[in-house]
């Protein structure tokens, strides 16, 4: 597992929020991995300071206005529901764009221009194929050739 996927759980494992198993793993990674070491020793003293700064109550007036601004932001920020609706017609269409230019991207030139190109080589195996077995006797009657319109 990457580097960066562990990193994520220093901080979970400071804040007790890691299984036993997550926290094993993850010990047992800090053990093999110098980088992460220096990492879990930045993240321990970054969270020891944090921890050590006083805290202190912020004065009720401020406390309020911020509630107050909070409760407009969320307010003048609402989508309605209409919005959603007119939104997703255009996304639908480019979503049917994208499948349309896929499929001419992945349909052969001749079925879009009705000009033959060069067979794939498994397509001529086929014909070599089938002509080598016109030529091998293997139908009883010659009439297989007049039957099938397969000559040489």
């Amino acid at each position: 597992m990457k580097c960066t996927h562990y990193e994520r759980w220093l901080w979970d494992d400071l804040e007790g929020r890691l299984s036993a198993a997550q926290r094993q793993e993850l010990y047992a990674h800090l053990q093999v991995c110098a980088r992460c070491q220096r990492q879990r020793d930045t993240v321990l003293t970054t969270y020891r300071t944090l921890h050590a700064l006083p805290r202190r109550r912020a004065p009720e007036h401020v406390v309020q206005q911020v509630r107050t601004r909070l409760q407009e932001r969320s307010q003048t920020r609402a989508i309605p529901a209409w919005w959603k609706r007119v939104a997703l017609a255009p996304a639908l269409g480019l979503v049917a764009a994208a499948m349309w230019w896929g499929w001419l991207s992945m349909s052969s030139n001749e079925e879009r221009t009705g000009v033959a190109t060069k067979p794939s080589p498994a397509e001529e195996s086929w014909v070599e194929i089938h002509e080598q077995l016109e030529v091998a006797d293997w139908s009883p009657t010659v009439s297989y050739f007049i039957k099938t319109g397969y000559t040489r």
